[in-house]
Formats: structure tokens, C-alpha cells, sequence
């Protein structure tokens, strides 16, 4: 009985830490570091995925077979250029005064990085059950991993873009007579 209620009140104190969902209103604004953090992410994976393909025996024969190195190399130098292109985004919307377009390249990327490597696994397990070679489950999902992650940001970038749009309206003015303002639109 003392056991049971140690566990109900170890569970009760673990509920009431947990963190409570935030709300739209509770969330700070984006800062130009959160995608610098999302573009770390997907650098990451394409460029782990980039290693292994480098890595592999029958691209470079003369490769040093087992080596880790192009892996790491990869997934440093794809973090550093995820870092500085999500920043770069970041610091251009703070500029320009339109947030979140930055969001929607380093959301998209992840995504399509994801779907990349499921399609790419499942394309490879294909190949590997006609061909009895498993290693190329792993260059399926790599494949996929990279070809998600290209069209994710590119479809990010579009995306990003067309939610927000510049354009020219006519607006009238006291004495009645119209002039071209710039306006931003918006759409949500």
C-alpha cells in the first residue's frame, strides 16, 4: 500500500511539472536565431546524407573503406551552412519587416528531408530485396534525404514568398484625388 501511494505521488508532482501547452499569445515573437537552430538541423542531415554517399565503396574505390570521416565532415560542414542560411533568411526578414517568411524554408526542408528518407528507405529496400544488397537501404534513405531536403526548401522558399506579397494600391486622399501607396499583403 505505501509503494501504491509513492507512485501516486511521484506521478501527481511529475504532472504538475510538466510544462503547460503554450499559447499564440504566450509565445515570444521569432528572433533571428530560431532559424539559424532549424537551419543547423537540416544542414545537418543533408550533409550526413552527402557523407555517406562520399563514403561509399563504389563511388570512390580508393576510399579508405569504414572510415567515419566524411560523415562528420558532412553533418560540421551541413550544420555550419544550414546555421548561416537560416540566419541569412532570418536577418532578411528583420530587414524587410515581414516575420516567419524564414520559418517556412526551414519547416519545409525538415519536412521534405523526412518524407525524402522514408520514400528513399522504401525505394531502397526495393532495390534490396531485387538485388540482395542491403547497403542500399542506406543509399535510398540518403538519396531521399537530399533530394527531400532541396525540394522542401524550395518549395519553402515559394511558399515564404507568396504569403507575403508587395504590391501598389490606390488610395484616396483628402482632397479626392487617388495616389499609388505601396501595400503589403498578407495571407493566411
Amino acid at each position: 500500500m505505501k509503494h501504491r501511494c509513492l507512485w501516486v505521488a511521484v506521478a501527481a508532482a511529475l504532472a504538475l511539472c510538466l510544462p503547460r501547452p503554450a499559447r499564440a499569445g504566450d509565445l515570444p515573437p521569432p528572433t533571428v536565431f530560431d532559424g539559424a537552430y532549424q537551419g543547423l538541423l537540416v544542414g545537418a542531415l543533408a550533409g550526413t546524407a552527402t557523407g555517406y554517399i562520399i563514403a561509399r565503396d563504389d563511388m570512390f574505390p580508393d576510399y579508405h573503406a569504414g572510415s567515419w570521416k566524411p560523415l562528420i565532415y558532412g553533418a560540421g560542414i551541413g550544420a555550419i551552412a544550414g546555421s548561416v542560411l537560416g540566419l541569412t533568411l532570418g536577418i532578411v526578414d528583420m530587414a524587410q519587416r515581414i516575420p516567419h517568411r524564414n520559418a517556412y524554408v526551414m519547416r519545409d526542408g525538415l519536412y521534405g528531408a523526412g518524407l525524402g528518407a522514408v520514400l528513399g528507405g522504401i525505394a531502397g529496400t526495393l532495390a534490396a530485396l531485387s538485388t540482395g544488397h542491403k547497403e542500399n537501404i542506406l543509399l535510398g534513405g540518403a538519396i531521399g534525404v537530399l533530394v527531400g531536403t532541396c525540394g522542401g526548401m524550395a518549395v519553402g522558399f515559394v511558399e515564404g514568398y507568396r504569403k507575403y506579397s508587395a504590391s501598389v494600391a490606390a488610395v484616396q486622399q483628402s482632397d479626392g484625388s487617388l495616389a499609388l501607396l505601396p501595400a503589403v499583403v498578407g495571407r493566411f
